[in-house]
C-alpha cells in the first residue's frame, strides 16, 4: 500500500465530543489532515474555507442530519466522497441515504477501526487514480493537438515540395522539347 498523502484531509462531524476523539486517534497515524465539526453548519462552513477529500458524517445530529449534510456537500463539492456512520439498523432509511448524499459507503457504529482505514484509504487511492486519469487525459489531449499543428505543417511542406517538383518537372519537360 502507497504512503499516506499529507495533503490528503478528512473532515470527520459529529455532535459527540467522543467520537470525534477516538476518530482523530484513529487516523492520527495516517498522516492526513483531520478537520473535525460538531454539527452540519460547522462543516458546511468549514468545507467553504478549508476543501475536504472526504468527509465522514454521523447520521443523527441535531438540526441538519448527515444526509442532509451529505447531500449538500454532494451538491457544493461533488469530488468530496461523502461516507455516513450511523448506528440505525434500518435499511430503508441507509438505502435513501446512500440515494441522496450519493454516498461513497455508509459505515456502521461501532465501527472496526482497520475496516473504516482500510475504507478512507480506498477513497484516497480512488481519487488520486482519478486524478492520475484526468491529467493524463490532458496530456494526451495536448499532444494530440501537437500533432494536430505537426501534420498540418507536414502537410503544407509535403503541398509546397509537390508543386516545386511539378514546376521543376515541367521546366524540365519544355527545355527538352
Amino acid at each position: 500500500m502507497t504512503a499516506a498523502n499529507p495533503a490528503w484531509t478528512l473532515l470527520a462531524v459529529d455532535d459527540e465530543p467522543n467520537i470525534l476523539a477516538a476518530l482523530r486517534r484513529l487516523f492520527r497515524a495516517t498522516g492526513w489532515r483531520i478537520l473535525t465539526a460538531w454539527h452540519a453548519e460547522e462543516a458546511l462552513a468549514l468545507l467553504a474555507t478549508e476543501p475536504a477529500n472526504a468527509v465522514l458524517s454521523d447520521m443523527r445530529m441535531p438540526g441538519m442530519d448527515g444526509v442532509q449534510l451529505l447531500e449538500r456537500v454532494s451538491q457544493g463539492w461533488p469530488r468530496t466522497a461523502r461516507l455516513l456512520l450511523t448506528g440505525q439498523a434500518d435499511l430503508g432509511s441507509t438505502i435513501a441515504a446512500i440515494n441522496r448524499g450519493r454516498l461513497h459507503r455508509y459505515i456502521t457504529k461501532p465501527w472496526n477501526d482497520d475496516e473504516l482505514v482500510l475504507t478512507l484509504r480506498q477513497v484516497e487511492q480512488n481519487q488520486q487514480l482519478e486524478a492520475d486519469k484526468l491529467a493524463l487525459e490532458r496530456l494526451t489531449r495536448q499532444q494530440n493537438d501537437e500533432l494536430k499543428v505537426l501534420n498540418a505543417g507536414l502537410e503544407a511542406r509535403v503541398a509546397l515540395r509537390t508543386e516545386e517538383l511539378a514546376a521543376a518537372n515541367q521546366s524540365s519537360s519544355s527545355a527538352t522539347t
